[in-house]
């Protein structure tokens, strides 16, 4: 093993761990010289939605690569569509699997030539994990060089269980990684909440977000959309997401949803995700929607306060009823004790959390 390809298994791995294009760019530039190509592609395919999740390109021109991405000819890579057939793991020449005849083919393997100076290619695909994702290398002659040589065939070969490995490895840890950050931002808000794309579709809801969009009296999703059942609360809606998923998106932003019967409105929060975050956010979303309802109590931490202040477990009991706005004479008729013995635990609730009023009281609890 010569120690070039060393480092490429090696630096595989390395690439892998930052999620995305950028991590690849130094590992393809030395994978594209080793294997004696002329530049090289790496991409992930997304089969669930069928698309280019994202793609490194190593071509010794920058304006032609700026070029391919600005006018949209990576949109008509013909390889998209022929990794999104794989039942398996696959090496391939360009001559073994693309329609020629194809007009959008045509159109790719012309330009290409043209502007970027590039010929027949060799690829390895890889079918990764539940085969939702396939992660593949190209690599590109120069134009006139011909078809892929045996020798830069046998390269590819040799790179092909490594770099399937490492990109297992990436979107494991990648995975790892936004399932936590979903998690965490949850146990921050303990709102209901729900993720959205750049066009607005939903990619997935908290269990209580979807129980108020399955009750339909403000809030439904339609065509995988968020939708408001009040005309006037629609529009507010639609432009709330619309400033939230545009790219580069402003600020944090609210706006009311109009309920039935009278009853007092939702608030939907939309908060921007930066690009340079999405990364760490399930699915890459573009925005988190929070929702809050005014007549929904947050579940009392009443274990919290009993931990944080030494709290009795009827000490306990007392505050919980007082955090939900019941008065000393209540608290007691509910917990079925004297008002004498409530003024008693009240006392002690002062002082074990350094207040004087119901109301600091009060305070402190909610913010648990």
């Amino acid at each position: 093993m010569d120690d070039e390809y060393g480092a490429l298994i090696h630096g595989a791995y390395v690439a892998a761990m930052d999620d995305g294009a950028d991590g690849w760019l130094p590992w393809l530039q030395r994978a594209s010289d080793w294997v004696g190509g002329y530049c090289g592609f790496l991409g992930m395919v997304d089969r669930g939605r069928g698309a280019l999740a994202w793609n490194a390109i190593h071509h010794p021109d920058p304006v032609a690569t700026a070029r391919y991405r600005d006018e949209g000819i990576y949109l008509l890579d013909p390889q998209v569509p022929v990794v999104a057939r794989l039942e398996r793991s696959r090496l391939y020449r360009d001559i073994d699997v693309l329609d020629f005849d194809d007009p959008m083919t045509r159109r790719h393997v012309d330009w290409t030539a043209e502007h970027a100076g590039m010929g027949h290619f060799a690829s390895m695909a890889a079918v990764i994990g539940d085969g939702r994702w396939v992660g593949g290398l190209s690599i590109h002659n120069a134009v006139g060089r011909g078809v892929t040589s045996d020798a830069q065939w046998r390269r590819l070969a040799a790179l092909s269980d490594t770099l399937e490995r490492a990109l297992s490895f990436g979107v494991l840890h990648a995975e790892k990684l936004r399932e936590q950050w979903w998690t965490a931002r949850l146990a921050a808000t303990g709102e209901p909440a729900a993720l959205l794309d750049e066009s607005g579709a939903v990619l997935r809801m908290t269990a209580d977000f979807e129980a108020a969009v399955a009750r339909g009296d403000g809030l439904r999703v339609r065509g995988g959309r968020l939708v408001a059942t009040d005309w006037a609360s629609q529009r507010r809606l639609s432009a709330l997401i619309e400033r939230a998923t545009v790219p580069g998106g402003a600020a944090a932003d609210a706006t009311q949803i109009e309920r039935d019967a009278d009853r007092p409105s939702y608030v939907l929060c939309a908060w921007p995700l930066p690009q340079e975050r999405r990364s760490l956010v399930p699915d890459h979303a573009a925005a988190l929607v929070t929702l809050l309802d005014p007549e929904a109590r947050p579940a009392p931490a009443r274990g919290l306060w009993c931990a944080a202040f030494g709290l009795t477990a009827r000490e306990g009991d007392v505050a919980k009823v007082l955090v939900d706005g019941l008065t000393p004479d209540e608290a007691a008729a509910m917990l079925g004790v004297s008002i004498a013995t409530v003024r008693v635990h009240m006392r002690q609730l002062f002082a074990k959390t350094q207040t004087t009023r119901q109301s600091q009281l009060i305070r402190i609890l909610t913010r648990f």
